[in-house]
């Protein structure tokens, strides 16, 4: 026996050296500690031996279960709840969920109760991997299920987006007096938001505890995409009386939230309010506010804060959004001139972007629109970001061309950035539509494009009464012309010329004079009108 040293060490004292030797990755050392131990003529302990399986699973499941079998149960020592929750939790880390339900059936077996913490290893696992489930089955079999068991369930339900499962597990973690953790309250708030009932998940916040302003951004972001971003301003004012700070992403969601809804004036009054109360400007803000003043139809306010943004310090200016949000704003108000020179001043910032730009446009001006297409390619390959003017080129390009398909492609990837078209844009596809006789088509993407936003003028309807009007059908044709009026949209010249010699044309219009006098006073008035 050594005796070098004036006492024994005590079982601690080799406890800490293999948790040392784990840290500092000696696996083979640590699997010998119990052989140092029996050179002081001492019997390795459970807590020993559960420890050293506490650093091996963490290397390598395999090396884990035989130290399990070869020396712990070699040495009669059969390990208890503890031992059992460390291979259950790597058994799980490793995804072996098989092995994990063995596992749990011999703890049984051997008489031993797992406790709760197994249950939890093994519900996580079959949640992680999709299995929710087996999960909630193997919950009934808790005698007593502990918040951490709801937390993982509903977290999954959420992952899942199955709102009703996530609802109902949550009214039984609150009917056990069990409070979810903040993230976990969290998730439900999300998902509520995002299923257009944020009402209910003010209630769920209430309930929670203690939330962060994490939880009240998803909020406060749920009701402005909601529309009511009066509420989403409220809840500014009711996070700071309850001591929860907003931080720059709670601005930025109310911003967004009032460029949405058209309230320009209280995006700026809220962008300087972040000043007062000392929050900086982020990239995101700026971008946002940029987007909603130039979509709103006030570039020039758009362009006061981009002087600020270049130069804010603090804000990174090497992203194109900010500036493609300015093209676009000059592209809606077909300033299209000055879009382009706006472009060119980018050129120093984004050399690449600005050149595969300018490419794009003078190839599609020359009608080479595949060579265009594939510069488009590499553009967006290289993770740069087209502006709108780059887009409305392309589309008008492929319509020029009769490519309907490829046209329709760029217009919702258009779309998808953001960028809603301008009339004289999307006409060039209608006008392709209807002389294909895709009249219908035509007709949905006008109707879609109605309900996104965008405004029209005479020439998107004038291909529609054409097209009626040379198939000799004066009644739709009509349809669309009233529409058109009954939108504000005084008709061109085209458009009177051919539903009247439409009309001279059709016998039985003519020949019933209740139709014609119908027809004569509805005339006279939109020409009054």
């Amino acid at each position: 026996m050594p005796s070098s040293i004036g006492s024994t060490p005590d079982e601690d004292i080799f406890v800490t050296i293999v948790r040392g030797l784990g840290r500092a990755g000696m696996i083979k050392q640590v699997v010998k500690v119990p052989e140092l131990l029996s050179k002081f003529e001492k019997k390795p302990t459970l807590k020993l031996y559960n420890s050293i399986l506490d650093v091996l699973v963490k290397v390598d499941i395999d090396i884990a279960r035989e130290f399990y079998r070869k020396k712990m149960m070699g040495s009669g020592i059969q390990g208890d709840a503890y031992t059992y929750g460390i291979l259950m939790k790597g058994l799980c880390l490793t995804n072996r969920i098989c092995d994990g339900f063995k596992l749990l059936q011999v703890m049984k077996i051997r008489g031993i109760t797992p406790n709760t913490v197994i249950y939890n290893t093994l519900i996580h696992a079959l949640c992680k991997n999709g299995k929710v489930g087996r999960a909630r089955s193997l919950m009934r079999e808790l005698v007593e299920p502990s918040d951490v068991t709801f937390n993982i369930l509903i977290s999954a339900y959420c992952r899942e987006g199955s709102l009703v499962q996530a609802l109902v597990m949550l009214e039984k973690s609150f009917s056990k007096g069990y409070i979810p953790d903040v993230i976990t309250v969290t998730k439900v708030v999300e998902l509520l938001c995002n299923h257009g009932r944020a009402s209910e998940a003010v209630d769920v916040l209430e309930r929670g505890g203690v939330v962060d302003v994490v939880a009240y951004n998803t909020l406060i972001n749920g009701f402005c995409r909601l529309g009511k971003v009066k509420v989403g301003c409220r809840l500014l004012k009711e996070m700071e009386l309850k001591g929860c700070l907003p931080n720059a992403d709670t601005y930025n969601g109310l911003i967004s939230g009032l460029c949405d809804s058209k309230m320009l004036d209280l995006a700026l009054d809220m962008f300087n309010e972040m000043k007062r109360v000392g929050i900086n400007w982020n990239l995101v803000t700026y971008d946002t506010l940029i987007h909603g003043l130039c979509l709103g139809g006030r570039v020039e306010d758009g362009l006061k804060i981009m002087d600020l943004l270049e130069d804010d310090k603090g804000a990174s200016t090497f992203h194109s959004s900010p500036y493609n949000g300015v093209i676009y704003g000059f592209y809606k108000e077909n300033r299209l001139k000055e879009a382009l020179a706006f472009l060119r001043k980018m050129e120093n910032l984004f050399p690449r972007a600005v050149d595969r730009s300018v490419r794009i446009l003078g190839l599609c001006e020359n009608g080479s629109i595949d060579e265009a297409r594939r510069v488009y390619d590499q553009m967006v390959g290289e993770g740069v970001m087209p502006s709108a003017l780059v887009y409305a080129n392309l589309v008008s390009g492929y319509c020029s061309k009769g490519c309907v398909r490829e046209a329709f492609e760029l217009m919702n990837e258009m779309i998808g950035r953001g960028y809603l078209p301008v009339a004289s844009t999307l006409n060039a596809l209608i006008i392709l539509l209807c002389k294909q006789g895709k009249v219908g088509k035509a007709s949905k993407l006008m109707e879609d494009i109605i309900g996104r936003g965008c405004l029209l003028d005479s020439a998107s309807y004038s291909p529609f009464i054409d097209a009626f009007c040379s198939n000799g059908d004066f009644h739709k044709a009509f349809v669309f012309f009233l529409q058109m009026v009954e939108k504000g949209i005084i008709p061109d010249y085209y458009s009177w010329d051919t539903l009247l010699m439409c009309l001279c044309q059709q016998k039985s219009w003519i020949e019933g004079n209740n139709k014609i006098c119908h027809l004569t006073s509805q005339l006279q008035a939109i020409i009054q009108t």
